[in-house]
This record gives C-alpha cells, structure tokens and sequence, in this order.
C-alpha cells in the first residue's frame, strides 16, 4: 500500500497522471507540495467510480498551477494554516484551519500558500476510475 502511495504522489508531482508538467511549482528555495494517499476505493453503488482521499502539504510560497479535476467533485478541508484558494473568473479567497470548500466537477483553480506555515489540506474527491485525478489548465484570461 505504501508503495502504491508513494506512485501515486510521485505521478501527480511530476505530472504523469495527465497533468502535463509537474502541479506543484517551487519558488525559489521552497518545497514542492506534497501528498499522502489515505484511500482509494470503488464507490458503492456507482460503477466506474472511486472515491479518494488525501492529505496535502503546502510549504510557505508554494502556488499549484492552474487546474481541473475531470469529471470529478472535491471537498476540501484546512487542517492547518491558511490556504489561498482561487476559482477562474473570481477573486481569491482565504480558507482557515476548520473551514471546508466544495467544488463541483472540471471547476479551473488553483490553491496558494501565501503566508509564512506550512498549510495541510484533507480533500476527498469522487471520479470516474478512467479520468485522471488532475489535469493542468492554461491560466485564464
């Protein structure tokens, strides 16, 4: 199983899970984020589906890259720290440890730790088993 974690978070980083270059962009001297698969399984009931959770860490001055989720719902929840969290076409918005987000299927964003702590994220996605988890976007105008 740790095995498996580890391919997963290291396809994601490095953008071989469908995402193009690699999601987590390094400012200068900072770390990439990082992420802990908890789970995967079939959903109950949904043929073709799966649910996923995981934690992610984002070192102060990590920003991901413009993204969707194909075909896949996500809830976020801070753990720890604040996280910046932008939607195409809205202002960003800062989510504080106890607060939770829920974005709907192919939404264009992007997550930001702007601040000086690292951030940790709980986020569960549920997806058709033959999209990719991530997939990274052009900027929007």
């Amino acid at each position: 199983m740790r095995m498996r974690t580890a391919v997963i978070c290291l396809l994601l980083l490095t953008g071989l899970a469908g995402a193009g270059p690699a999601l987590a962009h390094e400012p200068e001297g900072q770390g990439a984020v990082t992420s802990e698969q908890l789970l995967a399984e079939a959903l109950a009931g949904e043929e073709g589906k799966e649910v996923i959770a995981q934690t992610y860490t984002f070192p102060p001055g990590a920003v991901l890259p413009w993204h969707i989720h194909p075909d896949a719902h996500e809830i976020a929840y801070v753990l720890e720290g604040t996280l910046t969290f932008q939607r195409a076409g809205e202002e960003p918005r800062t989510m504080k440890a106890g607060e939770a987000e829920y974005l709907s299927p192919n939404v264009v964003h992007r997550g930001m730790n702007l601040g000086d702590i690292p951030v940790k994220l709980y986020v569960v996605r549920i997806k058709p088993k033959d999209k990719p988890l991530v997939q990274e976007v052009p900027p929007p105008p």
